[in-house]
């Protein structure tokens, strides 16, 4: 088949056809021209980028295994409803219904935890149950699905949840454009895991080689700076 109709990409990305019409509308992809359009190979790549694509599993809905897929890809859970949504390329509704059904079903959790979000705070973690006996064999069937790829965006501020690793830290410097550079020798010296993650993500090149060069760093740490730098945005 050299060309694809929207029903055909629709169904082998495990997704509704008004789905794909709105990010074929979105992405400003053209068909052949053609009263019913088809798309290329090519388009129909492009348009799984953009949507994820979700394996088919006996049992559950299309909703569920992108829900559950999400679950599998984050190992300490997400923070929210709303975080799910977004890591399974669905609406929070749709993400919040599936999650309840799989939670019936004993598959899902949730988990009131303390985080620190600038000071502690209760939330509730939403995770994969994976002592659930079907667990594991569901882990294998939805190693294919595809999740979609979240646009690169740069955040203007550290977030709530690293405040604690700037407890003294005015909020002038909190600002990654005006700031990065102290912001990133704050993460090199404090060397939290998830705020070196976020780092990485957020802070550009010029970030981490001024942190390599401020004095009070010992070898490890200028070395881990630089590795930073060598990954770092431009």
């Amino acid at each position: 088949m050299d060309t694809l109709s929207v029903s055909d990409v629709a169904r082998s990305l495990g997704t509704s056809i008004p789905r794909v019409q709105r990010a074929i509308t979105r992405l400003g992809i053209s068909g052949d021209g053609r009263r019913r359009p088809r798309y290329t190979v090519k388009q129909s790549e492009q348009l799984c980028r953009e949507l994820g694509a979700a394996s088919r599993i006996d049992g559950f809905s299309q909703t569920e295994v992108r829900v559950l897929a999400a679950l599998a890809m984050a190992p300490r859970g997400l923070s929210s409803v709303r975080v799910l949504a977004a890591r399974a390329g669905l609406s929070p509704t749709a993400a919040s219904r599936a999650f309840t059904q799989l939670e019936s079903r004993g598959l899902a959790m949730r988990e009131r935890t303390m985080v620190a979000a600038g000071r502690a705070k209760a939330v509730d973690v939403l995770s994969a149950n994976r002592s659930a006996e079907k667990w594991a064999a569901l882990t294998r069937e939805l190693s294919t699905t595809i999740p979609p790829i979240k646009p690169s965006t740069t955040a203007a501020r550290v977030p709530p949840h690293l405040h604690h690793l700037f407890w003294n830290t005015a909020s002038s410097q909190m600002n990654t454009g005006s700031s990065g550079g102290y912001i990133a020798r704050r993460l090199i010296t404090e060397g939290d895991i998830e705020g070196l993650g976020w780092g990485a993500a957020n802070l550009s090149r010029a970030d981490w080689l001024h942190a390599a060069q401020t004095r009070g760093l010992d070898k490890r740490q200028r070395a881990m700076a630089l590795n930073f730098a060598q990954q770092g945005k431009p």
